[in-house]
């Protein structure tokens, strides 16, 4: 919460430029000046109809008031390999306000084919901590929050403050259980799995048993056997990254269970609603 002397502060600024935008290096001034976060000054700016330099791109499909509940939204990516690694990267680019990275892995040398998180210089290194450095480097008014360690250990007040839950693990058990963490917290859950040339996307609405409808029957996925090539991972991730922003600035409330399966070797898109 900002004092009224900050806001103050704030609003001399914004009154006596006579802004149509900001910069980041105006940004880092003011949040410094101020001594407030970076993210404060660009909802700030936001609610005087300001955008800040970095969305402009986000502006013709994203609206002023879908960056406002961007920056104030807060996220959980499970899993920070293929699918979550693209996914975090894209949330922080976006402009959400908390990212909450959960992995308990190191970046090994099999990763490089398709974790955008992992280098040749960082295997070994721990994923969310890697994850924590490159959000340096893209958005510093994202507050991302990296924690090394299985979803099931978290604390309750971690999943019950949170806007979005991102399904990006490698397994179904898993999955089935991050799944029954969000629909008892009540959150929404963005799926997504790839296995070579193939994906598949879905919001898991709270207190619905749709993933078990996905998984019917099965234990392990294809990946292990087929693969994980970089486009796949890219083109779920960005599918669901795009599911979420949707959720997030109210675009899609409509709480309909279906699936979109895609073939990128076929070049063939599916829907798959379920009852």
């Amino acid at each position: 919460m900002l004092t009224g002397k900050q806001k103050a502060e704030l609003e001399g600024f914004f009154t006596g430029e006579g802004l149509t935008e900001l910069s980041i290096q105006q940004s880092r001034e003011l949040a410094s000046q101020i001594k407030i976060p970076l993210g404060a000054v660009e909802s700030f700016a936001l609610e005087k109809g300001i955008f800040p330099s970095r969305y402009e791109r986000n502006k013709g499909s994203i609206g002023i008031e879908g960056q406002k509940k961007l920056l104030k939204s807060k996220v959980i990516v499970v899993g920070l390999g293929g699918l979550g690694g693209y996914v975090t990267e894209a949330l922080g680019r976006l402009g959400t306000g908390q990212i909450v990275g959960v992995d308990s892995g190191i970046f090994d040398e099999t990763n490089l084919n398709r974790q955008i998180f992992a280098k040749e210089d960082n295997l070994v290194e721990k994923k969310a901590e890697e994850a924590g450095k490159r959000l340096e480097e893209v958005n510093h008014a994202v507050v991302f929050t990296g924690i090394a360690s299985s979803f099931d250990k978290l604390d309750d007040e971690i999943w019950n403050d949170a806007d979005l839950v991102f399904d990006c693990l490698d397994n179904i058990s898993d999955r089935l259980g991050l799944a029954a963490t969000c629909s008892d917290a009540k959150v929404p859950l963005i799926h997504g799995a790839i296995a070579g040339w193939y994906g598949q996307v879905a919001v898991i609405w709270p207190e619905t048993t749709m993933l078990e409808k996905i998984y019917k029957n099965q234990k392990f996925g294809i990946e292990q056997n087929i693969g994980t090539p970089v486009f796949t991972a890219a083109a779920a991730a960005s599918l669901m990254t795009a599911e979420g922003v949707k959720i997030l600035t109210g675009k899609n409330l409509k709480r309909e269970q279906k699936m979109l399966f895609f073939d990128l070797l076929e070049d063939e898109w599916q829907t798959i609603r379920f009852q």
